[in-house]
């Protein structure tokens, strides 16, 4: 009786798995054909700040393709990911699952997309100048980076900006399962914050106090709104069951 539900399960979690595989691969495929105009686009937050980019291995532009088509492919593929992935945990969810699923699987999408657009037009152009500037100060002459080493650092940076901007949803999600509730958010408001910034600090590709920064105020703000929607949340689920208001 035991086995059967971990049994099903474990099924349930290897087909999710196997379906976002083949939504990432299909997705990839198709962003290979736009690959060029992809690369040209990265190359924009810094064309007033690096003139040439340097190729140092022949192998390189292989890489280059690669790294691309697998980013691209995540960002095209992200909606229906988010639905699969909400899809399973949804039996935990409260009611109206099916209208959950799209709600969450959307506010996803939208806010990871929109932590793309922070970092690709805010925190990139910045960054990259910061740390040109910084190089020129040291070599005294203009720096010169690897095609390679730069989209690797702006997926990195594009990436963490999308998961950066899923604070909200995760305390939304975190309050609809019934781990927390807005008072123990505000209660461990500070705690968070500190948390916050070592997760910055390790998902950003850089280390100075400026990239930093332009993460942290986001999160810090995200974190104030996530509260906001988990108190809506809250509230609802207290109207349909005042039992738990008595958790906090």
């Amino acid at each position: 009786m035991i086995k059967q539900p971990v049994l099903s399960h474990l099924e349930d979690l290897r087909w999710l798995i196997i379906r976002i595989v083949i939504y990432l691969s299909a997705a990839s495929v198709l962003s290979f054909f736009i690959a060029d105009i992809i690369i040209d686009y990265i190359k924009l937050p810094a064309k007033n700040t690096i003139n040439d980019f340097l190729i140092l291995r022949p192998t390189e532009p292989i890489t280059i393709y690669f790294k691309t088509v697998i980013y691209s492919g995540l960002v095209i593929s992200f909606l229906p990911i988010c639905y699969e992935c909400i899809k399973f945990i949804a039996p935990a969810l409260q009611k109206e699952k099916t209208i959950s699923i799209v709600k969450y699987s959307i506010s996803a999408f939208i806010l990871f997309i929109s932590g793309t657009v922070f970092a690709y037009f805010i925190v990139l152009p910045n960054t990259i100048k910061f740390l040109s500037n910084i190089a020129v100060h040291l070599t005294s002459s203009a720096p010169q980076f690897t095609l390679n080493s730069y989209i690797s650092f702006v997926f990195a940076v594009l990436l963490s900006g999308g998961i950066i901007f899923e604070i909200p949803l995760v305390c939304a999600v975190l309050t609809a399962l019934q781990i927390v509730s807005p008072k123990t958010l505000k209660k461990f408001r500070k705690e968070v914050f500190f948390v916050l910034c070592v997760f910055a600090a390790i998902i950003t590709p850089t280390t100075d106090v400026f990239s930093l920064t332009l993460f942290v105020l986001p999160m810090i703000v995200l974190y104030e709104i996530g509260i906001f929607v988990s108190a809506v949340i809250y509230k609802k689920i207290v109207s349909e069951n005042p039992i738990y208001g008595d958790i906090e």
